[in-house]
């Protein structure tokens, strides 16, 4: 799985590529349908292609200071607003702003644990889900956790992945040009990435051994050490 999926590169990119059907004037498309033509699309291999691109700058940025592959963590704990029956395909919690489609979440309890994806949600509290819950959990004692890469290297890897569409399928079939909004993208990336390189963000890992880098550690002082990458100064060029 990569740090970003299908749903967030889809977030990143521009919306006004998604307006206009060849075969229905003023009806929306879907946005990976680059071009707004039928026979000008993009196949979900290549943006999978893209994420691992982009996975492989964020790691190789990283691993001077995290172990690569970052592991995921627990992004959030909610709780269950109604009881679970084995073979719902939806939960309901008490609010579901946090998550998009294809997130994964965990459903457990004291005493078992299921994974599950996210495939919708048409409301504020309901989560449709790929496939059915194969055990009953209470709202009393169960919880659902977000489940994830440590924020905001699933941004990053985002926008990186749509920067290499709009650079591939657009600005390249035009002299090789780059794309003014993939260098944005770029920038908006690479400006994420200089904080954890210079300490301001701390990633979220599951234990001490995911750090490569010292000063020291201890259990009362828990520090990491910075780079020459300064927050608010270009480290990584993007043009």
């Amino acid at each position: 799985m990569g740090y970003s999926n299908k749903q967030e590169v889809i977030l990143a990119i521009a919306n006004a590529l998604s307006e206009g059907n060849p075969a229905g004037p003023g009806v929306l498309m879907p946005i990976t349908s680059i071009g707004q033509s039928i026979t000008d699309t993009l196949p979900e291999s290549q943006i999978y292609q893209y994420i691992r691109w982009a996975d492989m700058n964020i790691d190789a940025a990283l691993s001077d200071i995290y172990m690569i592959p970052l592991k995921r963590v627990n992004l959030g704990t909610f709780s269950l607003a109604m009881d679970v029956t084995a073979g719902d395909t939806y939960i309901l919690v008490q609010d579901n702003t946090r998550f998009i489609e294809d997130d994964v979440i965990l459903i457990r309890n004291t005493i078992t644990s299921q994974e599950v994806t996210v495939l919708e949600m048409p409301d504020q509290y309901r989560i449709n889900l790929t496939g059915p819950v194969t055990n009953s959990y209470l709202s009393v004692d169960a919880t659902v956790e977000k489940i994830g890469y440590p924020d905001p290297i699933p941004k990053v890897s985002a926008r990186l992945a749509a920067a290499h569409i709009f650079d591939k399928h657009f600005a390249a079939q035009v002299e090789g040009n780059q794309s003014d909004f993939g260098k944005l993208l770029r920038t908006w990336a690479y400006n994420d990435l200089n904080q954890v390189l210079a300490g301001t963000i701390l990633l979220k890992v599951p234990d001490a051994t995911m750090y490569t880098g010292r000063r020291f550690y201890n259990a009362a002082l828990d520090d990491a050490y910075g780079t020459r990458a300064e927050a608010g100064k270009e480290w990584f060029k993007t043009t």
